[in-house]
């Protein structure tokens, strides 16, 4: 007998895998932008401190402006990929747990189905023998 819910058990495992796939990615782009901010953390903290004039000043003073701006951008686009990231992997949780929910139940079923059909093929056996004694006892008489 076929398990009723075969479908439904396709479509959670193709959610499981989309799940993981997003999970996969999301941990990605977090991977992307803690190295985009070690990157500009390095940048900022090359920059040289040896003034010789007015512009000189000026130049650092706004590269380290930028630099500290950019810094910034890139913490919260970290934050915000780390957030991505705890929700995918979220979704993949639930995704598994349904999917290995109803992974236990065709399991169960094809336990209950593989017992039906040994019990049928016992009463087959069962069957089988009575005809065979009632025969033999037929001929010894």
């Amino acid at each position: 007998m076929a398990f009723p819910l075969a479908g439904l058990l396709r479509v959670r495992g193709t959610q499981e895998r989309i799940a993981a796939e997003q999970l996969s990615l999301a941990s990605e782009r977090h991977r992307l932008a803690e190295a985009a901010v070690s990157t500009a953390e390095e940048s900022v903290a090359a920059i040289d401190t040896e003034i010789q004039d007015g512009a000189t000043l000026l130049a650092m003073a706004a590269a380290r402006s930028a630099g500290a701006s950019m810094l910034a951008d890139l913490r919260a686009l970290t934050e915000m990929t780390a957030a991505e990231q705890a929700d995918a992997q979220t979704t993949h949780v639930a995704a598994r747990r349904e999917l290995k929910g109803l992974e236990r139940l065709e399991s169960a079923h094809q336990s209950e189905a593989d017992k039906a059909d040994r019990d049928r093929e016992q009463s087959a056996l069962d069957e089988i023998a009575v005809v065979m004694t009632v025969r033999r006892g037929g001929q010894d008489a």
